[in-house]
C-alpha cells in the first residue's frame, strides 16, 4: 500500500522525477485556471477545493499518464450509467466515468503548449458549474 501523504510536498517527494514534473505541469494548469483553489491532500493525492467543495484531484497512480479528475466530491450522488450534463468540452478532452466525474489526461510535453488554452478553459467551465 502506498504511503499516506499529509502534504503535497510529501506526495511530490515520493514521485519519480518524470512523474513529479508531470504533476507540477498539471498543478500549474490548475492554478492558471483558478487561482482561488485551495490545494490539499485528499484521497492520498493533491486535490483542490473551491469554496469548500472538492472539485479536482490529481491522479498520478500507476504507470499511465498523470490525470486530473474533475468531480463534485462526495456531495452529489454519482450515477455511472447516466449521461453527463457538462457540455463545455468542445475539444473532447474529457473521458467520462459517470454523470459527475470525468478525467483529463495530461498531454505529452510536446503537445502541452498546443492544448494549454483548451485545458484551462475546460477546468474553468467545470469549476463554474
Amino acid at each position: 500500500m502506498p504511503a499516506r501523504f499529509t502534504t503535497v510536498d510529501e506526495f511530490l517527494t515520493a514521485q519519480s522525477l518524470e512523474r513529479r514534473a508531470d504533476v507540477e505541469s498539471l498543478r500549474k494548469l490548475v492554478r492558471e485556471a483558478e487561482p482561488r483553489l485551495d490545494e490539499v491532500v485528499k484521497w492520498n493525492s493533491p486535490s483542490y477545493t473551491l469554496d469548500g467543495m472538492d472539485r479536482l484531484t490529481i491522479n498520478a497512480a500507476g504507470r499511465g499518464p498523470v490525470q486530473l479528475i474533475l468531480h463534485f466530491g462526495t456531495n452529489q450522488p454519482e450515477d455511472k450509467g447516466a449521461v453527463p450534463t457538462f457540455s463545455n468540452d468542445p475539444d473532447g478532452l474529457l473521458i467520462w466515468h459517470s454523470n459527475i466525474r470525468a478525467s483529463l489526461r495530461l498531454p505529452k510535453a510536446d503537445q502541452l503548449a498546443a492544448e494549454r488554452d483548451a485545458i484551462t478553459a475546460v477546468i474553468r467551465a467545470w469549476l463554474a458549474q
